[in-house]
Protein backbone atom coordinates (compact mmCIF):
# COMPACT_ATOMS: atom_id res chain seq x y z
CA UNK A 1 0.00 0.00 0.00
CA UNK A 2 2.60 2.39 0.72
CA UNK A 3 4.42 1.75 -2.02
CA UNK A 4 1.54 2.35 -3.94
CA UNK A 5 0.86 5.41 -2.52
CA UNK A 6 4.87 6.73 -3.23
CA UNK A 7 4.82 5.70 -6.97
CA UNK A 8 1.63 7.64 -7.18
CA UNK A 9 2.90 10.30 -5.55
CA UNK A 10 5.93 10.31 -8.24
CA UNK A 11 3.77 9.58 -10.91
CA UNK A 12 1.79 13.03 -10.24
CA UNK A 13 4.66 14.84 -9.63
CA UNK A 14 6.28 14.08 -12.93
CA UNK A 15 3.13 14.83 -14.86
CA UNK A 16 3.39 18.27 -13.27
CA UNK A 17 7.25 19.34 -14.04
CA UNK A 18 6.01 18.02 -17.61
CA UNK A 19 2.84 20.07 -17.32
CA UNK A 20 5.00 22.89 -16.36
CA UNK A 21 7.90 22.94 -18.55
CA UNK A 22 5.14 22.64 -21.60
CA UNK A 23 3.04 25.53 -20.77
CA UNK A 24 6.28 27.47 -19.67
CA UNK A 25 5.73 27.78 -16.03
CA UNK A 26 2.36 27.52 -12.98
CA UNK A 27 -0.24 28.95 -14.17
CA UNK A 28 -0.43 32.79 -13.74
CA UNK A 29 -4.08 34.12 -12.45
CA UNK A 30 -4.97 37.81 -13.11
CA UNK A 31 -6.58 39.38 -10.17
CA UNK A 32 -10.20 39.74 -9.20
CA UNK A 33 -10.28 43.34 -9.99
CA UNK A 34 -9.44 42.45 -13.85
CA UNK A 35 -11.37 40.05 -14.30
CA UNK A 36 -14.76 40.59 -16.59
CA UNK A 37 -16.29 41.88 -19.68
CA UNK A 38 -14.20 45.68 -20.46
CA UNK A 39 -16.21 47.87 -23.40
CA UNK A 40 -15.05 51.18 -24.46
CA UNK A 41 -17.28 54.49 -26.21
CA UNK A 42 -14.09 55.66 -27.37
CA UNK A 43 -14.77 56.24 -31.59
CA UNK A 44 -13.72 53.24 -33.72
CA UNK A 45 -13.86 51.22 -30.81
CA UNK A 46 -18.23 51.19 -29.99
CA UNK A 47 -18.21 47.38 -30.93
CA UNK A 48 -14.85 45.95 -29.10
CA UNK A 49 -14.38 43.80 -26.13
CA UNK A 50 -11.98 42.91 -24.28
CA UNK A 51 -12.88 39.71 -21.81
CA UNK A 52 -9.85 38.90 -18.94
CA UNK A 53 -10.55 35.72 -17.08
CA UNK A 54 -8.51 33.97 -14.57
CA UNK A 55 -5.87 32.76 -16.88
CA UNK A 56 -6.67 34.35 -20.72
CA UNK A 57 -7.48 37.54 -21.96
CA UNK A 58 -9.75 37.67 -25.05
CA UNK A 59 -9.77 40.69 -27.68
CA UNK A 60 -13.05 40.75 -29.78
CA UNK A 61 -12.74 43.76 -32.67
CA UNK A 62 -15.98 44.91 -34.31
CA UNK A 63 -17.98 41.47 -33.20
CA UNK A 64 -16.58 39.14 -35.96
CA UNK A 65 -12.99 39.06 -34.84
CA UNK A 66 -12.51 36.85 -31.47
CA UNK A 67 -8.87 36.41 -30.33
CA UNK A 68 -8.03 34.20 -27.18
CA UNK A 69 -4.66 34.28 -25.70
CA UNK A 70 -3.01 32.36 -22.52
CA UNK A 71 -1.62 34.77 -19.72
CA UNK A 72 1.53 33.90 -19.09
CA UNK A 73 2.95 36.40 -16.93
CA UNK A 74 1.50 39.32 -14.77
CA UNK A 75 3.40 42.37 -13.55
CA UNK A 76 1.65 45.06 -10.90
CA UNK A 77 3.27 47.87 -9.93
CA UNK A 78 1.39 50.38 -7.88
CA UNK A 79 1.25 54.14 -8.75
CA UNK A 80 -1.25 55.82 -6.22
CA UNK A 81 -4.82 55.19 -6.80
CA UNK A 82 -4.30 53.14 -10.03
CA UNK A 83 -2.03 49.85 -10.77
CA UNK A 84 0.27 49.85 -13.68
CA UNK A 85 -0.12 46.75 -15.17
CA UNK A 86 2.21 44.66 -17.58
CA UNK A 87 0.40 41.36 -18.88
CA UNK A 88 2.36 39.07 -21.11
CA UNK A 89 0.31 36.69 -23.29
CA UNK A 90 -0.36 34.19 -25.88
CA UNK A 91 -0.16 30.62 -26.17
CA UNK A 92 3.45 29.96 -26.95
CA UNK A 93 6.50 31.59 -26.16
CA UNK A 94 7.26 32.43 -29.13
CA UNK A 95 3.84 33.95 -30.01
CA UNK A 96 4.14 36.44 -26.64
CA UNK A 97 2.56 39.65 -26.60
CA UNK A 98 2.56 42.39 -23.85
CA UNK A 99 -0.35 44.80 -23.14
CA UNK A 100 1.01 47.38 -20.64
CA UNK A 101 -2.48 49.49 -18.97
CA UNK A 102 -3.25 51.34 -15.83
CA UNK A 103 -6.13 49.71 -13.51
CA UNK A 104 -7.70 52.60 -11.84
CA UNK A 105 -9.24 51.17 -8.96
CA UNK A 106 -11.41 54.63 -7.84
CA UNK A 107 -13.06 54.53 -11.11
CA UNK A 108 -12.69 51.12 -11.95
CA UNK A 109 -11.64 51.78 -15.43
CA UNK A 110 -8.68 50.30 -17.45
CA UNK A 111 -6.41 52.54 -19.84
CA UNK A 112 -3.93 51.36 -22.03
CA UNK A 113 -0.55 52.83 -21.04
CA UNK A 114 0.34 54.04 -24.71
CA UNK A 115 -3.90 54.42 -25.76
CA UNK A 116 -4.90 56.77 -23.35
CA UNK A 117 -7.60 57.71 -24.97
CA UNK A 118 -8.95 54.24 -24.95
CA UNK A 119 -10.70 54.13 -21.56
CA UNK A 120 -12.44 50.73 -20.92
CA UNK A 121 -15.10 49.84 -18.31
CA UNK A 122 -16.92 47.35 -17.31
CA UNK A 123 -20.77 47.07 -17.36
CA UNK A 124 -22.37 46.97 -14.03
CA UNK A 125 -24.63 43.86 -13.52
CA UNK A 126 -28.22 44.35 -11.69
CA UNK A 127 -29.23 42.00 -9.20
Amino acid sequence: MRSSLLLLMAFGLIVGLIVMMATGGPAVSCPEELIGTWNTAAQGYEDSMLVMTKHAVIFSAEGDHLDAQAVRRLEAIPDGRRVLYTLIYGNSRSEEQTLVFFYDSHEQTITFKNQSHLIWTRPMVES
